[in-house]
């Protein structure tokens, strides 16, 4: 019966034209009643009839295959009535044969079968009328009622075979889809669980390689790990896209509703992306501050959609870069929270948007930075966001870039603004920020975009300045509390802004390949440049309090827990605190916290606050609670993304020690730690005495060394006598002078990093061509393409960037042609570099067992190694 039932289902259209025929042809036979003098009466039965059937229709008051009968029933009665006028007697066939292959369309050969009696009926009334009337039955009358009744059983066998045929096809077709849906089951089953059996020996390359990164091995060896990690990582993540678009496709997605704040989504994600590749492109994040604070929804589901959206947009943009959007639009349930992702990329034509939805569709790579990935992106974005019961669209044309627009709706959970400057009637801000008015129009545009936004929604003046001169006179002539300065202004301007970083709050926005130090004073808050950094950042209270610059404060053998459901997070973490000589512990989550602790006494404990089953206020308490059964006293601090002025006080009521925000910031993040820490946990080391010879230098969060020039410093003459050496090997020394400002020092700083470990970047590149890794090789070239423009070396500069273009295009025929003649020039570099300097491997090494660490005063030193870039 259900297949009976089904098969009718695929006629549903009929249900519509036979009533339409039915209407109509009721109100010709009304016309044609009346122009006869037929029954009248009949005309009131016909107009009811026609009530009763359009009434049945529109309240769908009976099941389908019932409203047809109705409808069949009234047409036949009609007919009926129609035929048994003696002038319509050889009319009324053609009539029939046109009803039956209408019939034919409903699929239900009882309907045939009760139009062919009808018209039997019908005939053999008339015959018999006439008969009783005398009519002469002659050989006319003879053949045309014989050629009528054939040609009505003729339509009526004829439709009985057509219904027949379209239930044989259909019935196939349903076997067959039903065939293509059992294998496409199967299908999603199996890479389901390939990719869960493929995660594991996966998880365990990345940890053991995580590991090996760590010992102390070769340089050559460290390379070709840290190749087998990325690859990892990239393996992993093609995993996680499988696993959640076989779940769209089978349709077993699952939506999880849960209380989540927006800044530690953002946080978090930045984090991961910090980790990702960003093909030298600008990502600009603007936050709407009026999101609420809280929200009720799918927040792993929202974090991948913007993860997806991100690396879309950095795929298939050569120049420019990413500006994403989050602001909400209010509605009676909550809010419909907008996430909109601008690119100034290749763009895409009306047929690549269409076929973007489908799964695995790629652009034509040829025209984009990388063929990479899956083809799974934009269809798990657009299943994500159909299963929260939200809205997908994208905007795009050829070369001029894409715009998409995700609209989801969540609940509010805290009406509060998430991004909040408690003192703002007091802040006075000014932007020395050189990226916000040089580069590419599209970025100079996102980021105009988003200060204004900013300004808009914290309520906080901000001026902007082009120059040292307008940022005197703004601080001389305003009393200014906060300053945003840009990387190469402050590296440009560096003693003035460590001066006055000592009167008021000062933070230099770093480019991600900055990886130098700053004034002891000076914040440093990383790219991407968004709300809840700059919020955190104007929250802070300057004390006025200038640290002692000779100085580097250390909590050797303390031993501290992080505490954080995010593991790029744990990982961040425990790279800051291991700097400052902390034995680190990680958690990823309350209850293994509370499990750790109850083995093992922690000096300090850092703690996310969002976290799954059991946040990080519940969880505080726990080990309060388990500490004070022991006689034992916790430290412990709060460690979360929430950007509300009112956070830290919350914090602390609820029993936390102190309140750090997140990402890091160092001033911030020394000043708790003296507060919280006993004084015996602190000591501060001098650099100065660490080493009086000065020949090696290491950067702050780095493994760099850059060499002195010699442990006594040579004349003007000298130096230049030693670097023009290098000219021979096609080096503009003018050119790398002007890059440093014409300090040489500097410049000898940035040689001696160029050439470090040099045996190890020439073993890497060899090693990523003879794999034929395009993708690695497009990178390490390209960081070789930058490093060596900085230096002056334009001819090996111009070279890599020529190889980079060429793997970018997965060109092998033009690599393997170009990179014999490269490779060479760049090995000839690095050994003039480190004969000049004096800097074989072996006294690398030799001076590795002794770097000392020295403040930024003391040694102006800045890290180029985007190379180490992960």
């Amino acid at each position: 019966m259900g297949q009976e039932k089904d098969e009718k289902e695929v006629f549903n259209t009929a249900h519509m034209t036979i009533l339409i025929c039915f209407t109509v042809l009721s109100v010709i036979l009304i016309f044609e009643s009346l122009l006869m003098s037929w029954e009248k009466w009949a005309i009131i039965l016909i107009l009811a009839g026609i009530t009763l059937a359009w009434t049945i229709h529109i309240q769908q008051s009976l099941p389908a295959t019932s409203r047809l009968w109705v409808y069949s029933v009234l047409m036949m009665i009609i007919y009926f009535f129609y035929g048994t006028h003696p002038t319509s007697t050889f009319d009324a066939a053609l009539i029939m044969v046109l009803v039956i292959m209408i019939f034919t369309m409903t699929g239900m050969k009882s309907l045939n079968i009760l139009c062919l009696t009808t018209f039997y009926v019908t005939f053999a009334f008339d015959i018999f009328t006439m008969i009783g009337e005398g009519e002469e039955f002659d050989s006319l009358v003879i053949s045309r009622a014989i050629l009528h009744v054939v040609v009505v059983t003729i339509a009526g066998w004829v439709g009985r075979i057509i219904i027949d045929n379209w239930s044989k096809v259909l019935g196939k077709s349903r076997v067959e889809i039903e065939e293509l849906k059992s294998a496409t089951e199967r299908l999603d089953n199996f890479l389901a669980n390939v990719s869960h059996e493929i995660r594991t020996p996966v998880n365990a390359v990345m940890g053991l390689s995580a590991v090996l990164e760590k010992e102390e091995l070769p340089d050559a060896v460290i390379a070709n790990i840290k190749a087998i990690s990325g690859a990892g990582h990239r393996v992993s993540e093609q995993i996680g896209d499988i696993l959640d678009f076989t779940e769209i496709d089978m349709g077993k997605l699952t939506v999880t509703s849960e209380t989540y704040m927006i800044n530690s989504l953002v946080n978090d994600l930045l984090v991961q992306l910090s980790f990702a590749e960003d093909y030298g492109l600008e990502l600009v994040i603007d936050m709407d501050p009026s999101i609420p604070a809280s929200l009720v929804g799918d927040a792993s589901k929202i974090k991948k959609i913007l993860w997806h959206l991100i690396g879309n947009g950095y795929k298939f943009t050569k120049d420019g870069g990413v500006y994403v959007h989050i602001y909400p639009l209010k509605r009676d349930y909550g809010i419909n929270l907008v996430l909109e992702v601008v690119d100034t990329g290749v763009g895409m034509s009306d047929l690549e948007i269409e076929r973007a939805y489908e799964k695995f569709y790629q652009s034509d790579s040829g025209k984009t930075r990388t063929a990479g990935g899956l083809g799974l992106g934009i269809p798990i974005v657009n299943g994500f966001t159909r299963a929260m019961g939200g809205v997908f669209a994208i905007e795009s044309a050829e070369d001029e870039g894409t715009v998409i627009r995700v609209s989801i709706p969540q609940e509010v959970d805290d009406p509060a603004p998430c991004i909040s400057v408690k003192d703002r009637d007091n802040c006075v801000v000014v932007g020395y920020l050189g990226f916000m008015t040089t580069g590419h129009q599209g970025v100079r545009e996102f980021y105009m975009k988003e200060i204004a936004n900013m300004v808009r929604g914290l309520g906080v003046p901000f001026k902007r300045v082009q120059s040292k001169e307008e940022l005197e006179k703004a601080i001389d002539s305003e009393r200014v509390t906060h300053v945003f300065i840009g990387t190469g202004e402050y590296l440009e301007n560096r003693e003035y802004v460590d001066r006055i970083a000592g009167e008021m709050n000062v933070a230099v926005v770093a480019d991600r390949d900055f990886h130098g130090e700053v004034g002891r004073s000076v914040s440093l808050l990383p790219k991407p440049f968004y709300g809840g950094q700059v919020a955190n950042f104007l929250n802070h209270a300057f004390d006025g309090a200038k640290s002692n610059s000779d100085e580097k404060m250390m909590c050797p053998g303390l031993k501290a827990l992080v505490v954080d459901d995010e593991p790029m997070n744990l990982l961040v973490a425990r790279g800051i605190f291991e700097t400052y000589g902390m034995i680190v512990s990680t958690a990823s989550g309350g209850r293994e916290a509370i499990e750790m602790c109850s083995s093992e006494d922690y000096g300090i404990i850092f703690m996310d606050h969002m976290m799954p089953e059991m946040d990080g206020v519940e969880a505080m308490k726990r080990l309060r609670l388990n500490a004070s059964r022991m006689h034992k006293e916790l430290c412990i601090v709060a460690l979360t993304a929430n950007a509300i002025s009112s956070a830290k006080e919350m914090f602390l009521s609820e029993g936390f020690d102190g309140f750090i925000p997140k990402p890091i910031e160092i001033t911030e993040f020394e000043r708790v730690l003296k507060r919280v820490l006993p004084k015996s946990a602190i000591i501060f080391e001098k650099a100065g005495d660490a080493d009086k010879t000065g020949t090696a230098v290491k950067v702050k969060n780095s493994n760099v060394i850059t060499a002195g020039l010699s442990e006594k410093k040579d004349t003007h003459e000298e130096q230049f006598g030693k670097y023009s050496a290098l000219t021979k090997v096609g080096v503009d020394i003018a050119q790398g002078l002007r890059y440093c400002n014409n300090d040489e020092e500097f410049y000898g700083q940035l040689l001696a990093e160029y050439a470090r470990n040099s045996e190890s970047k020439i073993s890497e590149v060899k090693s990523l061509f003879d794999s034929e890794n395009w993708h690695d090789y497009s990178i390490r070239v390209h960081a070789i393409k930058s490093t060596s423009k900085m230096i002056g070396a334009k001819a090996v500069s111009d070279m890599a960037k020529q190889l980079e273009d060429l793997s970018k295009k997965s060109d092998e025929p033009s690599i393997r042609r170009c990179h014999p003649e490269f490779l060479p020039r760049y090995e000839e570099l690095l050994n003039a570099i480190n004969a000049s300097l004096d800097l074989s491997p072996a006294k690398e090494d030799a001076s590795a067992d002794e770097i000392l660490e020295f403040e930024p005063e003391d040694a102006d030193v800045l890290e180029f190694a985007p190379e180490e870039k992960s």
